[in-house]
């Protein structure tokens, strides 16, 4: 037993019953608890059968050995197994039976739990969509919603008038009635508030009248516009503070009155009204009588009130009043302005991106700012004295107890209040002029009066329909005993108030202006958010450049009316004109910038010469240049009138100089390409075979040669021996480029249009160079676009930067003043365009590509001439026969077609070119026509003296044709080519004799070669013979051999040497 793993080892399975429970346990189950009888199983199973609790248990194994009653096997131990299986069975179902009922209670609790889990788990989760739908929609802007907003707030304001109106008719009615009553004191109570509501009425009106300039004895706080005017005019009319001679001296400084003693009024100061004077003589003097008697009414708080919420509708009617005034003054203008416009003209202007409208419209627009400026001015002064007066009241007031210590109920509007309504007003008339949007209703609802702004207004559209007021009294059908009637209570009304009130008269006029007005605003009336102002002038951004300077005059005297005004704040002017530059006038300045330069270059036209070219040059000048010049200049000008974001200006001049730069560049290559296959189409440039005059003209080494030409450089200290040296090698290296190949036909350009775009391009560039130079650095002696070629440095010129010259703008500045235009009238404000440091150099190296094309352009036509020359000189030699039996009294045909071309080329060339760039065109050309013709006579196989004479009759025609365009000094070296070949005619012994006589003007190759046509060594060339007798030229006076050549070949060769 004791090796039985299955069984304790102390004997406690023997103190077990026949029933298979231990008794020692059962005994104690009631002390255990309830589930002491599966503690007892439990403890077991852990005593006896602990591996089967092991995690690898396989009770396969255990079942098999159960089973097995061998010795190996646990047979014996089934009966234990069955026991503790029995016990186990046992315990359960007596905590089963015991706690049926509770685990029942529980499953069904647990279900219910769970359920109430998900319920609330999809509660807040619908919660959660829903909160984020509201915050949704709380977030979106309902028009609907702002606009049942704006009528509630319209429905209460007509009630508070119906309500005004139902008390006022039934006033009479109630007094009458407290009379029969005998209700004295409160008829007499009724009728002073009845008398002192139609004062105050009155006192309103006439307060407004002079506050916003109704009134005639106002027109001296304004003035009208005057030609040129460039600031706002000065105050005449002063408070009465100034009257005092004192006064004026403390509070003047170099003759201009401190704004912060402006409107300082002694609040001790009582005002003794003179009754014998019209008060409305003196504005400010009859508002402050207006205000001291609402102060003896009590009513100076609900009349600042009133004049806040009157404030917008009297603004906009003072616009409507001016624009009106203007729109008459400028009609008859108008009318005579609108005449005939010559199609030049318009195409021309359509560049000047400054000038949207003409003179005419833009004194228009200047008279309306600087006339609406002046009344505004006067108005917010008005504003600013009233403030000061009721102050003044106030403290008045409280000094005397009046407000039982409480200064709430008398509350003073602060500036910005005053200042938004017209600050808004203003701001949409500006936008009315510089953006022609349309405004939808659905505009109309987003720019309507928020919770926020309930007095203001936003912008309006040029063109809406002006709806009609809500209530207005005088719209109203006509009933003529009603106005009778009404007519009767009006005339003693006033005739009572004139008795006991000095100073009030009412004009018929007067009464219908200011009646439909009263102490009850109707602020909400559906105008306020459809009506706009008419636009006299056709809406444009660059109107802003107009729009500018008034503005900036009235922001300037605006800080003299109220110091402490701060124009960077969000709401301020400041902040308005820099979000207009950025997002409004910049862009489409930018997009205007783009579809001018498109409009200018693309096209047929756009390198077609400028009809009004005389303007500017002497010589034509391409319709591209002079449109993107006026673009530019226009850039400028603007960067000059609106000081601020001046590098976007020069970021859109430089997109300006490289698209234009692009299309000069295309155009150049569409000139020289091989072929027919030209014009303004846009031609990619790696694809194009252009003709060799155009390739060697990019040529560097060529190019440091040609720069160095005295013609080119304008340098009139001409060295000859520099000269003739330079010459031979600019030969050498056209010799070399043309690498010993003969030119072929399609190499050269035979279009005389291409060679004189060639010429106009160049001259367009050459002044568009100036021109943009000369922006950069006016001269002020003279406005000549152009610069001194000899002196680097403008004496006139300040000094705009410390950093020295970039060697790129000292070379922009080398193009010559020949064939520049004097101006008739000289600017007194030349345009700049002030550059400094990175910017600057820039610039200088865009110039200097411009003037590295243009130059290409000339050199083109230069090495076109000589690229003639040489094909046709080539030719000449090459194919000519000049092995004659009889005398030729004509030059050869190819002779007569190389001076029919240059001749061509040199009309080209004049037509589109100065004097001074004909001089380098051809300079240097006789020489290379020595050179060829002297240096290809090596490929003419034979002469005699008929040849001879016709190569001199061809040397002749060339050297007359030349003298046509270059200097006879170059002209007459064609000599030394007649020379050369008259060497032929002094025979073998001649020529011998001439060299030892007056030394060697050829070099050995060449006495060689005319020793070799002498002797006729080429006669039997083609044949296979190695030597041959050669015919003897006719004339000759000796019969020469081959033997005899090559004596007189070792002759030549002795004399030359001793010249060695």
């Amino acid at each position: 037993m004791a090796s039985n793993p299955f069984l304790q080892s102390n004997g406690e399975y023997s103190q077990r019953g026949n029933n298979g429970y231990y008794a020692d346990e059962r005994n104690n189950s009631d002390r255990i608890g309830d589930f002491s009888e599966m503690e007892v199983v439990l403890r077991d199973i852990h005593n006896s059968w602990g591996f089967m609790l092991d995690e690898n248990f396989d009770p396969v194994t255990l079942a098999l050995a159960l089973m097995d009653d061998s010795s190996v096997g646990k047979g014996k131990d089934y009966g234990a197994f069955q026991r503790i299986l029995g016990n186990l069975d046992a315990a359960l179902k007596t905590i089963v039976d015991d706690y049926y009922q509770g685990f029942n209670n529980s499953i069904g609790t647990f279900g219910g739990v769970l359920q109430h889990i998900n319920d609330s788990q999809n509660r807040v989760a619908q919660m959660k969509i829903n909160l984020k739908k509201c915050k949704e929609e709380l977030l979106e802007k309902r028009t609907d919603l702002l606009n049942m907003w704006h009528k509630s707030q319209q429905y209460k304001e007509m009630i508070n008038l119906l309500e005004t109106i139902e008390e006022t008719r039934t006033t009479p009615e109630k007094l009458e009635s407290l009379m029969n009553s005998k209700h004295v004191y409160a008829a007499a109570n009724m009728l002073v508030e009845s008398w002192k509501t139609v004062l105050y009425d009155l006192l309103i009106e006439e307060l407004h009248n002079h506050l916003y300039l109704k009134n005639s004895y106002c027109d001296n706080r304004w003035a009208e516009y005057v030609h040129d005017q460039q600031k706002l005019p000065d105050i005449k009319i002063l408070p009465r503070s100034f009257d005092d001679l004192a006064m004026r001296k403390r509070s003047t400084i170099d003759g201009n009155i401190k704004d912060e003693d402006m409107f300082a009024l002694d609040e001790n100061d009582v005002l003794a009204e003179d009754l014998e004077i019209n008060p409305e003589t003196d504005s400010y003097y009859y508002m402050e009588i207006i205000m001291e008697a609402l102060a003896m009414l009590g009513q100076v708080p609900p009349a600042l009130e009133t004049i806040q919420e009157r404030l917008p509708l009297e603004i906009y009617a003072l616009v409507e009043k001016t624009i009106a005034q203007v729109e008459e003054r400028h009609s008859e203008q108008s009318n005579t302005s609108s005449v005939r416009r010559d199609t030049a003209s318009e195409d021309s202007d359509m560049y000047f991106l400054d000038k949207a409208n003409t003179e005419a419209k833009n004194e228009i627009l200047k008279d309306l700012l600087w006339t609406l400026y002046s009344k505004m001015e006067a108005v917010l002064r008005g504003q600013r004295f009233l403030e000061t007066c009721a102050r003044r009241i106030k403290k008045r007031a409280i000094r005397k107890g009046e407000f039982n210590g409480s200064e709430d109920v008398f509350n003073i509007y602060h500036f910005h209040e005053i200042w938004k309504p017209v600050q808004i007003e203003i701001r949409s008339l500006l936008q009315d002029y510089l953006t022609s949007r349309e405004r939808t209703p659905a505009s109309l609802q987003h720019s309507a009066l928020t919770p926020d702004n309930a007095s203001g207004k936003s912008g309006f559209s040029s063109t809406r329909e002006k709806n009609k007021l809500l209530f207005k009294f005088t719209e109203s059908p006509e009933d003529q005993d009603l106005e009778q009637a009404y007519q009767r209570v009006r005339t003693n009304l006033y005739s009572s108030f004139k008795k006991q009130i000095s100073g009030f008269s009412f004009s018929d006029t007067d009464r219908s202006e200011s009646f439909p007005h009263s102490s009850v605003i109707d602020k909400y009336a559906s105008d306020m958010a459809s009506k706009g102002h008419k636009v006299l002038v056709k809406p444009d951004a660059y109107n802003v450049s107009v729009l500018l300077k008034p503005t900036m005059a009235f922001l300037q005297r605006l800080h003299q009316v109220f110091p402490n005004y701060d124009d960077q704040g969000s709401e301020g002017f400041g902040s308005f004109l820099d979000d207009f530059a950025i997002n409004v006038f910049l862009p489409q300045i930018e997009e205007k910038v783009m579809q001018l330069i498109h409009h200018a270059t693309v096209g047929m036209d756009a390198f077609q010469d400028d009809r009004n070219y005389k303007n500017y040059s002497k010589l034509p000048i391409v319709k591209s240049a002079v449109a993107l010049i006026s673009v530019i200049q226009s850039l400028c000008r603007t960067m000059h009138s609106m000081p601020f974001h001046t590098e976007e200006y020069i970021r859109m001049i430089e997109v300006v100089l490289l698209k234009y730069y692009e299309k000069c560049y295309q155009r150049f290559y569409s000139m020289v390409v091989r072929g027919s296959t030209h014009g303004s189409k846009e031609v990619n440039v790696t694809e194009m075979n252009i003709s060799t005059s155009g390739d060697w003209a990019q040529d560097e080494s060529l190019v440091g040669l040609l720069t160095q030409n005295p013609f080119f450089n304008e340098d009139s200290k001409i060295d000859a021996e520099f000269i003739r040296a330079l010459g031979q090698a600019e030969i050498t290296m056209e010799l070399k480029l043309k690498d010993g190949r003969q030119l072929e036909a399609d190499e050269l350009i035979f279009d005389s249009k291409r060679l004189i775009a060639l010429g106009r391009l160049y001259h367009s560039l050459k002044w568009f160079v100036r021109e943009i130079w000369e922006l950069r650095t006016p001269r002020q002696t003279t406005k000549v676009s152009i610069v001194d070629p000899v002196s680097d440095k403008d004496p006139n010129e300040e000094d705009l930067s410390e950093e020295p010259e970039s060697s790129q703008g000292a070379n922009s500045r080398r193009w010559s003043q020949s064939d520049a235009k004097e101006p008739e009238n000289e600017d007194p404000n030349p345009v700049m365009l002030s550059l400094r440091g990175e910017t600057a150099v820039r610039f200088d190296t865009l110039l200097t590509t411009y003037q590295q094309l243009a130059e290409t352009c000339l050199f083109t036509l230069r090495l076109e001439a000589r690229c003639h020359t040489m094909y046709y000189l080539e030719m000449v030699i090459r194919e000519g026969n000049y092995y004659l039996e009889d005398e030729t009294y004509e030059p050869d045909p190819y002779v007569i077609t190389l001076n029919s071309d240059l001749m061509e080329v040199d009309d080209c060339i004049n037509a589109s070119l100065p004097a001074k760039d004909e001089m380098f065109a051809f300079d240097g050309l006789p020489a290379l026509i020595v050179h060829l013709l002297i240096s290809e006579a090596t490929y003419i196989k034979r002469m005699n003296k008929n040849g001879v004479q016709k190569m001199a009759r061809n040397i002749l025609a060339l050297q007359q044709n030349l003298s046509n365009f270059v200097p006879s000094s170059q002209s007459s070296t064609l000599d030394r080519a007649c020379d050369y070949y008259q060497l032929y005619n002094l025979g073998s012994e001649g020529l011998i004799r001439s060299i030892r006589e007056n030394g060697p003007a050829f070099t050995f190759d060449e006495y060689l070669v005319i020793l070799g046509l002498i002797h006729d060594v080429n006669k039997g060339a083609d044949s296979e013979a190695k030597s041959a007798t050669p015919e003897t030229p006719t004339g000759s006076p000796d019969q020469r051999s081959s033997a005899n050549y090559s004596e007189w070949l070792m002759k030549l060769d002795e004399v030359m040497a001793d010249y060695e």
